[in-house]
């Protein structure tokens, strides 16, 4: 039994480390085919990149957008094992190491470099062409809004900015898609201030780049966030306690227990019922399979939950007529 556990355990490890690796190589894609080429501030580690670039001749940009690109990632990728956790960090940094060597090989290995600048040319041709511009930006936003969401579903960040994306999750209790909207805005009226006076054409950039950031947000609320933002779950198990207790003491969330009897043998049951984030959701159920693969569970989605850890709930003030 404890084989087929590692097993299970070996194959959901494997699974997560194959969706990071993809979403990572969607985001450094979208980044270096569409919006780098084109100068779209995007927000992002690529926002930072290219405003950083700007200050260099041509014949360095890449390499300059690269290192900033690689050293930001690092700083934070540190910020986020302080301040969320050794957990989340071990999960980040196969991202915090991925989107750097995924970007560092479309930009310098041969023939795939080359076949990238093939595209960014095909599309951008005209680089003042403002339709060419614009089309850089949404499907640039799709596909790192893709890769974002993907490597979230993974159960880690895509690294970079989104560390601080989780932060204020965290301590703000900021929607993902909401964060990430407001941190990429930030970027991109910061690269307007700066770039602006040294290019009145950049204006269009960062217009589109606005545009490309609302894109992403949308990928990332329906993609990983979705339409539901919560689960419930029941379990049967002779080992609740086990799991009640790592719910309640790694996860932060309340445990309800429920006496129930079983309705073949009448035999005394006991029925967990957590609710939690969809977040959450990968870590509590492997920890069930892993502590009881006999365990009976349903997953039930929730349209929207109130209280304590999830959103407050206002009464309507009544008005006179009332």
């Amino acid at each position: 039994m404890n084989k087929i556990i590692s097993k299970i355990n070996l194959k959901n490890y494997a699974l997560q480390i194959f969706v990071v690796v993809i979403g990572s190589f969607l985001l450094a894609f979208g980044n270096v085919v569409f919006l780098s080429p084109a100068m779209i501030n995007a927000g992002g580690l690529n926002g930072i990149s290219i405003i950083v670039q700007s200050f260099f001749k041509d014949s360095d940009k890449v390499l300059v957008y690269n290192i900033t690109t690689a050293s930001l990632s690092i700083i934070l990728w540190i910020i986020g094992l302080i301040f969320i956790g050794k957990d989340f960090a071990i999960k980040t940094l196969l991202s915090t190491i991925m989107v750097p060597i995924a970007t560092a090989f479309l930009s310098f290995m041969p023939y795939v470099s080359e076949w990238c600048i093939n595209i960014s040319t095909a599309i951008l041709s005209n680089v003042e062409d403002v339709g060419s511009i614009l089309l850089a930006a949404i499907t640039g936003g799709v596909i790192v809004g893709a890769g974002v969401s993907i490597t979230f579903v993974g159960g880690g960040s895509s690294g970079g900015v989104d560390v601080i994306n989780f932060v204020m999750n965290k301590y703000l209790n900021i929607k993902q898609s909401v964060g990430s909207f407001l941190i990429d805005g930030i970027i991109v009226f910061v690269g307007l201030v700066i770039l602006l006076p040294q290019d009145s054409t950049f204006l269009v950039q960062c217009l589109c780049g606005i545009l490309s950031a609302f894109i992403t947000a949308i990928l990332i609320e329906y993609v990983y966030i979705g339409a539901q933002t919560s689960y419930k779950v029941e379990i049967i198990s002779s080992k609740w306690k086990e799991i009640s207790a790592y719910v309640q003491d790694v996860l932060g969330r309340g445990a309800t227990i429920i006496h129930a009897q079983g309705g073949y043998k009448g035999d005394e049951r006991v029925i967990l019922s957590v609710v939690f984030d969809k977040s959450q959701y990968i870590r509590i159920r492997d920890f069930i399979v892993k502590t009881d693969p006999n365990a009976f569970i349903t997953f039930t989605q929730t349209n929207a939950v109130y209280g304590e850890g999830f959103k407050k709930i206002f009464s309507r003030k009544k008005t006179k007529k009332e």
